[in-house]
């Protein structure tokens, strides 16, 4: 039976000190849970990467094949029938199995550094065995920490105080999705824009009427598109919803009468694990080509916004 690490529900919570987090951040038991979350990401986005795989090589290509080479119409048509039925059933379901466990892993790293206890059990959240071989032997966790550079994960200035921190590490974290969805977002249009126009092309090169071009070609290979565009979209929305979700924190940050409590910081906590629940994933290209700049942002940022706090115009607590 599943171990699950949350309790029962919280009243009024107060954050630990900025120096405990900035030290639980680095503790192994948090790192376990964070090596553990990145894995079930990456297994997801296995899962992610076969399904577009075939959809970008069998369920676009196959009418065009079937335009170009008649005689293979029949087995390309069914090939491309069976991988978007298991696109749609099996491999959506095995990926959406890992995104919910992984989630919860993450959430259980967030509560774990800010102090905070769950209000419910999470269901998809693995058992703490499960955890544990995922992440790997405990005596290799900093290692590997170190080589993923997962170390201070969130930027914690020990001085500020526990609320604060708190806020600016749940607003980095909705910024730097916000980002990375965004970079994704354009890297998807992009490619689905050429994918088109090489399309165009190849019906141009084989001599294709329109006729045989839309009934051959374009109508067979809708669906496909059309779960493309649902993908770029979910991207799109999910960022929109991160950016929202960034800009409230911020609003709270700037204000000068009006303080974070710890209710706040809860609620924002919620929003963020629905959010990473529903998101699309974005592959591990993006994520690596854009990281260090993210990061790099997301630390100034966060010294900014911290450096406001400390004015007296612009106190949070």
């Amino acid at each position: 039976m599943a171990a699950h690490m949350t309790t029962g529900p919280q009243a009024d919570y107060v954050p630990p000190s900025s120096a405990d987090m900035q030290a639980r951040q680095n503790e192994d038991d948090a790192l376990r849970l964070l090596i553990a979350q990145r894995r079930l990401y990456s297994k997801a986005k296995k899962w992610l990467a076969l399904r577009w795989f075939g959809m970008m090589i069998i369920g676009l290509g196959a009418p065009v094949v079937s335009v170009v080479w008649p005689n293979l119409a029949v087995v390309s048509g069914a090939i491309a029938g069976l991988w978007l039925f298991l696109g749609q059933s099996v491999l959506i379901n095995a990926q959406s199995a890992l995104v919910a466990k992984a989630a919860a892993v993450q959430e259980q790293f967030d509560f774990y550094v800010f102090g905070m206890r769950g209000s419910v059990e999470r269901s998809p959240l693995p058992s703490i065995e499960e955890i544990a071989a995922v992440a790997g032997p405990d005596s290799g966790l900093r290692l590997t920490a170190d080589d993923e550079s997962l170390l201070d994960w969130y930027p914690i200035d020990a001085s500020d105080p526990g609320v604060l921190t708190v806020a600016i590490s749940q607003r980095a974290n909705a910024a730097y999705s916000d980002r990375l969805l965004r970079s994704t977002a354009i890297v998807w249009t992009a490619a689905t824009v050429a994918w088109v126009l090489v399309l165009v092309a190849v019906s141009i090169a084989t001599n294709l009427s329109l006729l045989t071009f839309l009934a051959g070609v374009l109508l067979p290979v809708l669906p496909s598109f059309l779960d493309v565009v649902r993908y770029v979209l979910g991207i799109r929305r999910a960022a929109r919803d991160r950016a929202d979700l960034m800009r409230s924190i911020e609003s709270r940050m700037r204000g000068a009468s009006e303080s974070i409590e710890g209710n706040d910081l809860l609620v924002w906590q919620e929003s963020m694990y629905d959010l990473r629940r529903s998101t699309p994933l974005v592959p591990d290209a993006i994520y690596k080509m854009n990281r260090a700049v993210n990061e790099r942002v997301m630390r100034t940022a966060a010294s900014q916004l911290r450096q406001r706090s400390r004015r007296p115009d612009g106190e949070t607590d």
